[in-house]
């Protein structure tokens, strides 16, 4: 059945042209950012245009580029067809639903939750909810060929993914506050000396009603929207990437891919199964201080001391052993490291290969910052690897 599993690269998303808006996210810390930096970078090379949008508070995006981003679509230094932007919270402030088709400065300043302080209490979320429509009624309004979103993690961005179906019960609940609805436009009315009929209020909720309805199609069209979900082989993450997964389904989202990040592949090609230090060498490195590698290093004339061929043997001896428990430390930690990863690795496998691009990426040893190494994660992010799971323990006679 090993011939059933799906690629393990995004090779098909990034050939795939109907894609509109891409979304990558995850649980905190696992390489979102640096993903959907090299996923819009990547399609920059095919794209007519790509529009890369942090959602996310700490708007990373900036540091991944080394380029300083606003609210507005700023073009990617190096690009002629790649722009960011990243959503700050003077931006988040319009993201209210003004009734701005309404006559009066006034009135078009007077937000819908304002109105209806009553509708927060009713439907919980329901201004989060409000800004989302309006975030993605502007995306809508975008001209770019393919928009990627870097999200923040889960939490957030599974409200963000569910704002249509809570937008949809809190207009159900408007039904229930017709008087006070009529009350609060009178005041309204009071306060700008303008006329704002209650049909006007009719007219913005059918739009909203419409955006929520276009979001809607839009998200749940595998055609024009997916999830690329970004987790590590640890625990919580694997836990997370189940969860997101699931919430998506539920949300009728498609994702076909996840990437696996800073997995830990055999040092230098070989492969390294059975090749664990055993146990008493391990112990008696742990119990062993060497003299200083500074001070085996350093040469007799260095130190001002004459040295008998006898002592620099010995310091030599001593210099090889220091160097072998350096070695067997790191290799005492690469291994229990390895160890752990291969078990999560195994769970990805089993619960993913058959139904999602499973991309592994081996771990950086340099931070992914700037144009050239973000260009260089993309190609890792198109190429195919297997994951790098150890052989079962033999078990003991």
């Amino acid at each position: 059945m090993e011939d059933l599993e799906l690629e393990g690269s995004l090779k098909e998303l990034f050939e795939t042209p109907s894609l509109r808006w891409i979304f990558v996210g995850g649980k905190g810390g696992v390489g979102k950012t640096t993903t959907s930096c090299a996923v819009a970078a990547q399609l920059a090379k095919t794209r007519e245009s790509v529009l890369i949008i942090s959602t996310d508070p700490a708007h990373n995006i900036s540091d991944a580029f080394t380029q300083k981003f606003s609210n507005t679509p700023t073009l990617v230094n190096g690009f002629d067809n790649l722009y960011a932007m990243e959503i700050d919270s003077r931006y988040q402030e319009t993201f209210d639903f003004k009734m701005s088709n309404l006559p009066s400065a006034e009135a078009a300043s007077f937000s819908l939750t304002s109105l209806l302080p009553e509708m927060l209490q009713a439907v919980p979320g329901i201004d989060e909810a409000l800004s989302f429509a309006e975030l993605m009624q502007n995306v809508q309004s975008m001209k770019y060929s393919v928009i990627v979103f870097d999200t923040a993690p889960t939490g957030h961005t599974l409200r963000l993914l569910a704002f249509p179906d809570l937008l949809e019960r809190g207009l159900k609940k408007l039904s229930t506050f017709k008087d006070k609805i009529q009350s609060a436009l009178q005041m309204l009315n009071a306060v700008s000396g303008q006329q704002i009929q209650e049909q006007d209020f009719a007219a913005k909720i059918e739009n909203l009603k419409a955006v929520t309805t276009s979001v809607r199609e839009a998200f749940q069209d595998p055609a024009h929207t997916t999830f690329v979900c970004v987790c590590i082989p640890e625990f919580l993450s694997v836990y997370e990437t189940e969860r997101l997964v699931q919430e998506l389904a539920k949300q009728k989202i498609d994702c076909s891919n996840i990437v696996v990040n800073q997995v830990l592949f055999p040092v230098g090609g070989v492969q390294d199964e059975g090749c664990r230090p055993p146990a008493s060498l391990l112990a008696s490195a742990d119990a062993e201080t060497p003299a200083p590698l500074e001070e085996l290093l350093a040469p007799p004339a260095a130190r001002g001391e004459k040295e008998t061929a006898q002592e620099e043997n010995a310091r030599l001896r001593q210099l090889i052993r220091r160097m072998q428990i350096r070695l067997l430390a790191l290799e005492k930690s690469y291994h229990s490291r390895r160890a752990m990863q291969s078990r999560y690795l195994q769970q990805i496998q089993d619960l993913y290969s058959f139904d999602f691009h499973v991309v592994p990426i081996p771990q950086q040893p340099e931070e992914v910052r700037g144009i050239e190494r973000l260009l260089r994660f993309g190609d890792l992010l198109s190429s195919c690897r297997p994951l790098p799971i150890l052989p079962p323990a033999p078990s003991s006679p």
